[in-house]
């Protein structure tokens, strides 16, 4: 016996068919940021910090795109937050001689940590205690470090490396400047991210790099609480590794 059209009408009604290939595209779309400056605008997570509008990216020369890294960290460090980058354990994948993670870490715009090993890379950051993130801020150049530059970075956060969870994949496509990932989202009522412990994915490089250049990043947190516990840091990583400037070899 077929089933009343009807009747099939008011059951479809009743219980609508709940598309999950949908649910899912929207979610995956959502925990994608596309970074361009060509069609910057701030808001979904992210806000540009250098200004290049109005500007021809072919006109643009190295030594404009090292006075936008200076300006963006003082908007940066203007904005009132608390610095929270040198309160970190920061360690890598690996890295080249003379390009350490804290060459990524400095004021100088001519200093970057490079990778040296096989893909994906990896930058780790460890915290005492938990700490509240209101800007992850990264400087990118794909003029000056063309193939050396993230295509994709992954940002992953915990309490520890055994339980950290993937928070949002950046898509780096045409930036050079300052850029910071923020946390709507993540907690409307305060806009933070609170976690001990982040981990930066680089799968891959544009062109098909395969190693990558860093030359700035950067956390801030509204609070003036966040304090060092050497003693605490220590349980974020194994005896056996190196902390700060660590290659894993």
């Amino acid at each position: 016996m077929g089933t009343n059209p009807q009747i099939k009408a008011l059951v479809s009604a009743a219980f609508p068919r709940i598309d999950f290939e949908e649910i899912t595209k929207n979610r995956a779309t959502k925990d994608i940021i596309v970074l361009d400056d060509s069609l910057r605008h701030d808001g979904n997570g992210i806000e540009y910090i250098s200004d290049f509008s109005g500007e021809n990216t072919d006109e643009i020369g190295v030594e404009t795109i090292f006075d936008r890294y200076t300006e963006g960290l003082q908007k940066l460090e203007g904005q009132g937050h608390i610095n929270l980058t040198a309160l970190a354990y920061w360690k890598t994948s690996s890295y080249k001689d003379g390009n350490h993670i804290k060459e990524a870490l400095d004021d100088n715009p001519q200093t970057f940590w490079q990778s040296d090993g096989s893909q994906p890379h990896y930058i780790d950051i460890c915290f005492s205690k938990r700490v509240e993130v209101i800007q992850l801020a990264f400087f990118f150049s794909l003029l000056i470090d063309e193939s050396y530059t993230p295509q994709v970075i992954k940002v992953y956060a915990g309490h520890s490396l055994s339980d950290a969870t993937l928070y949002k994949t950046l898509e780096i496509r045409n930036v050079n400047g300052w850029v910071a990932l923020t946390f709507e989202d993540n907690r409307p009522n305060d806009k933070l991210l609170k976690c001990q412990f982040l981990r930066l994915t680089i799968p891959v490089n544009h062109e098909n790099g395969k190693d990558t250049h860093l030359r700035g990043v950067r956390l801030y947190s509204p609070s003036s609480k966040t304090y060092m516990d050497d003693s605490r840091i220590m349980e974020c990583f194994s005896t056996n590794s190196i902390i700060f400037d660590c290659s894993i070899r």
